[in-house]
């Protein structure tokens, strides 16, 4: 059994970082829950991993999502990665969902799955803005695409391999970097360099060899720092607490005229397919509790 986790590197004497992940368990663990056609279940495997090596590439502490809109079978899909502390032995934290309408075929490409998709990234740190980038998802492969999004928008030459099959899921990005510790041209053939070496990585040896022997194998005859691995967990952030600021969020009319009709409000998580049920007595606690402060607030002036 392969353990899920990330490995970040940087070059020490170029511009360049990277961060390698393997995926196995926690997306067979996802997956488990769900019942994708085999390419949706590829698509959605990949955007996981996407989602941890921006979200490990960027250092953010937050929530980052990968998500794609289309016209095609999948109406929409999403992998969202969160990091919640940054102590390295905290795991990061991945959940994700496809909404599927139509037929997929067994050997749909990545085109027929998001016919006049669009892909969205968006970033929701704990501190600071909100981002949120888009541009079309009219590229060959999600790598492809994902690539084209960090030149178009941060003018930053990346790398990105991804391998979904039953032997393994990883994933491997290379990202250069405003030059600091050399000339221009010394950082294009730099880059020319390691990306050349990266595009040798078989997509049998990403998916079977460990973070180590990959490295190891593109780029012993170089500078590489090494960070220490970070664990990945699949983990939904669903809740009766969050379930129940849902209900509060409706409204007591709202809440009184649904009850007036069922036994119970059900809320149903469609990432991990938990199920929550709010009774009329839950339902009229939470309201009362959310009376309460406000009634406070109203006497205290």
């Amino acid at each position: 059994m392969t353990n899920d986790e990330m490995q970040g590197f940087m070059f020490t004497d170029m511009d360049i970082r990277g961060v390698h992940l393997r995926l196995d368990q926690g997306v067979k663990a996802l997956l488990d829950e769900q019942d994708y056609p085999a390419p949706v279940a590829r698509l959605l495997t990949e955007m996981l991993i996407v989602a941890c090596l921006l979200s490990a590439n960027l250092k953010l502490r937050g929530h980052l999502s990968v998500q794609i809109r289309g016209s095609g079978p999948i109406k929409w899909v999403m992998a969202e990665c969160r990091q919640l502390s940054n102590d390295p032995e905290q795991p990061y934290r991945v959940k994700g969902m496809a909404q599927v309408d139509g037929v997929v075929g067994a050997d749909a490409s990545f085109a027929e799955l998001v016919a006049d998709g669009r892909l969205i990234i968006t970033i929701e740190p704990d501190q600071g803005q909100r981002y949120q980038g888009i541009v079309m998802a009219d590229q060959g492969t999600l790598a492809e695409c994902i690539e084209s999004y960090f030149y178009q928008s941060e003018q930053l030459p990346t790398h990105i391999q991804l391998v979904s099959t039953e032997a393994g899921a990883a994933g491997l990005m290379l990202q250069r970097l405003p030059q600091t510790t050399v000339q221009e041209d010394q950082a294009d053939l730099d880059w020319e360099l390691v990306h050349a070496l990266a595009a040798s990585l078989t997509q049998h040896e990403l998916a079977h060899l460990p973070a180590e022997q990959v490295l190891y194998r593109l780029f012993h005859e170089h500078q590489v720092q090494v960070f220490a691995p970070r664990p990945i967990l699949q983990q939904c952030d669903c809740s009766r607490e969050r379930c129940g600021a849902a209900i509060v969020g409706l409204g007591a009319t709202t809440v009184n005229e649904i009850l007036a009709e069922q036994k119970a409000i059900i809320i149903d998580c469609h990432f991990c397919n938990t199920q929550y049920a709010f009774d009329k007595v839950d339902c009229h606690l939470l309201l009362e509790q959310d009376v309460l402060p406000a009634k406070v607030e109203s006497a205290l002036h």
